[in-house]
């Protein structure tokens, strides 16, 4: 999934969206942070919220370390 880091008024920490939101109310997070439009800074702007970061990091796919290489 795709994700947009955007500021929410309430918490004054910047949480991941979907772009794709199921309702026009409301704006649910990652971490189910909810907040209206009229609280919302659509910029990642502010602290990033632990809970979103752990979401969105549990969703990327495992790296295979047999076929990776580093390169400095």
């Amino acid at each position: 999934m795709t994700y947009v880091w955007w500021h929410s008024g309430y918490d004054s920490l910047c949480h991941a969206f979907s772009p794709h939101q199921a309702s026009d109310a409301y704006f649910e997070a990652a971490c189910t942070h909810s907040v209206p439009p009229d609280k919302l800074v659509r910029e990642p702007e502010g602290a990033l919220c632990v809970s979103c970061l752990i979401k969105v990091g549990s969703e990327m796919p495992t790296e295979d370390r047999r076929t990776s290489t580093w390169i400095d």
